[in-house]
């Protein structure tokens, strides 16, 4: 659960919360029903109280593997199932030679020479057609400043469900 959807949960609960304690302040009930309510009230509250523990300790936990993904010392790239790239890590952005503002939307196959562009894309290809989870294989990497360099592409599918690919992540290693 990323940070905006366990704050809105947070939130929806909270709401709900008050709304129940507001209705039954409004109604007059015997000491039974009462005592009854303050006990739901009371159950209410340490639920409330755990779902804010959970909610923070998710939010740690997405901040933990977005800096490991960020500052993993190798270039990974995750694109959607067109190519185009939705993330890229610092190593990435330094390989590939442009900010990670302008690399988003960006095909990651425009960083490919012409003359491996084919071959690259055809390896890409084969990967969602025959949908297969990984593969490897080597190109000629167009850094967008800079000499073209040889480098490996690593290519594992992330399943969305079980009919589609939700999106692919690379790893682009040089290769010296």
């Amino acid at each position: 659960m990323s940070g905006a959807h366990s704050q809105w949960l947070l939130t929806t609960v909270n709401a709900v919360r008050e709304l129940m304690i507001g209705r039954l302040q409004s109604r007059s009930l015997d000491p039974a029903s009462q005592r009854d309510v303050e006990m739901a009230l009371e159950e209410l509250d340490v639920m409330w109280e755990e779902l804010q523990g959970q909610s923070e300790l998710l939010s740690r936990e997405s901040q933990r593997y977005v800096e490991f993904f960020d500052f993993a010392p190798d270039a990974y790239v995750v694109t959607d199932a067109g190519g185009n790239i939705r993330e890229a890590n610092r190593a990435a952005t330094e390989l590939l030679g442009l900010e990670r503002a302008s690399l988003v939307h960006h095909p990651l196959s425009t960083f490919v020479v012409e003359s491996d562009r084919v071959a690259f894309l055809t390896h890409f290809v084969g990967v969602l057609v025959n949908k297969v989870d990984r593969a490897a294989w080597e190109a000629c990497l167009q850094p967008a400043a800079g000499k073209p360099l040889r480098a490996l592409f690593s290519l594992r599918a992330i399943p969305l469900s079980k009919s589609g690919v939700g999106g692919l992540c690379w790893l682009i290693r040089p290769i010296p």
